[in-house]
């Protein structure tokens, strides 16, 4: 035997969604293990073990003893993989010419959501109002009611909008472009994300240390939720999903662990247009110091004695009574009391962008359909008195029923909604 002195900060990290549950992806992204670069310093690996079970068998001496036999692997848990909020580099943004999809966090949010929408973009052929436009012959297949679009102004800069309708090559929105947009304008899709009805997907993690080539770590059958830390204003914000393992492989295993580069662009602060009425009205913004987003996410093992581990799957268990709750905290207003009724629809929509022009970067979060939950509430922050609003998040209902059925009524009925591009 040989020690190896190894820099725990010296690694690489892999994260795939796997096609297979337990099998390691090999496909296309997200079915694919792809380099990932999750800020901080915790090891994946410290969690791994198999469980030891105690024999409490009956003994006539005090001191003996007792050998436990060795259990599954099923106990592992991994150290929450976190990861900033950054921009997408425009290679990877979903204009019409866009054909690959290679980051990790991709695989981190679907499994998360278990409802993911990946269409490459398209341009305007026709601009017929400021809510509706006809797409590139062909391209409307690209658009789904419910996920979030960017279209080009006349300024070049980039606008967001909900996708309300797509019919043939025309698609209509649900918020107003600021005008009808021009023949030629860019029209990108985003990576959008919302929870499915079943949700039985499954992660591999993977982490390589440079000081030693036997110090490889594959963990498959991964699963666990997601956790957004939307900080105050001018901080970094990150995401964090904390998984538990199914099985987990050590040694040399031929993972690289050679320099590469991010394929996401860089982080930025916090400072996101937060809008929040019964109908969101472009550039209508709320003053606030402060929102945030909770989305339960639990799961459950499916056992089966002949699988690996006596695991054949997992399967996401939480939702009711709640699935989502926001939180938004306001300067004081003696006024907010009367004016937030806890029986009243709102639309909660926050929107960061990143950079400016047809290049620039958006994190999208929507909450459809939330309802007060409490009274506004007095809370001291910096020693100054505030209101916060409690929310809970619905379906949604604002959108006409179409037929819609499997990922596409998951789609349009979602209570939360992810996108970034």
């Amino acid at each position: 035997m040989s020690q190896s002195n190894i820099l725990t900060r010296e690694r690489a990290t892999y994260l795939g969604l796997e096609s297979a549950y337990g099998v390691t992806p090999s496909g296309s992204p997200p079915h694919a293990m792809v380099r990932c670069f999750p800020t901080g310093e915790g090891l994946v690996v410290d969690g791994l073990a198999v469980e030891m079970l105690p024999i409490m068998d009956e003994r006539v001496r005090r001191l003996d003893a007792i050998q436990p036999v060795h259990g599954l692997k099923i106990g592992t848990k991994i150290k929450p993989l976190k990861f900033n909020l950054k921009s997408v580099k425009t290679a990877n943004q979903l204009t019409q010419a866009h054909t690959t999809v290679a980051f990790a966090e991709l695989a981190a949010l679907y499994h998360a959501f278990g409802a993911a929408v990946l269409n490459a973009g398209s341009t305007v052929a026709t601009g017929t109002s400021t809510t509706q436009f006809d797409v590139a012959t062909g391209y409307g297949t690209h658009f789904t009611k419910g996920t979030f679009v960017l279209v080009e102004n006349s300024s070049h800069e980039m606008e967001w909008s909900k996708v309300a309708s797509v019919s043939g090559d025309t698609v209509t929105l649900v918020d107003a472009l600021s005008g009808t947009p021009a023949t030629g304008a860019i029209v990108r899709n985003l990576y959008s994300f919302n929870p499915a009805e079943t949700n039985t997907s499954s992660l591999t993690v993977q982490q390589a240390f440079v000081g030693d080539a036997n110090a490889q770590f594959t963990f498959n059958g991964a699963y666990g939720g997601v956790t957004f830390d939307l900080p105050e204003f001018g901080k970094i914000p990150t995401f964090s999903i904390g998984l538990s393992a199914t099985n987990f492989t050590a040694g040399p295993q031929s993972i690289s662990a050679a320099t590469a580069a991010d394929p996401m662009g860089p982080s930025t602060a916090w400072a996101p247009s937060v809008y929040f009425a019964t109908s969101v009205a472009r550039g209508t913004t709320l003053a606030c110091e402060g929102a945030t987003i909770e989305f339960a996410n639990e799961w459950s093992m499916v056992r089966d004695p002949s699988a690996t581990q006596t695991v054949a799957a997992v399967v996401a268990t939480s939702g009711r009574p709640v699935a989502v709750k926001a939180s938004i905290k306001l300067r004081f207003d003696y006024d907010y009391p009367p004016t937030f009724d806890t029986d009243t629809d709102y639309r909660m929509v926050m929107v960061q962008k990143i950079g400016s022009g047809v290049h620039a970067s958006f994190w999208l979060f929507e909450l459809p359909v939330v309802r007060l939950i409490e009274v506004p509430q007095p809370l001291d922050i910096g020693k100054r008195l505030h209101y916060t609003l409690m929310l809970n998040g619905y379906e949604d209902t604002t959108l006409s029923d179409g037929g819609e059925t499997g990922a596409a009524l998951d789609t349009r009925v979602a209570c939360i909604r992810v996108a970034f591009g």
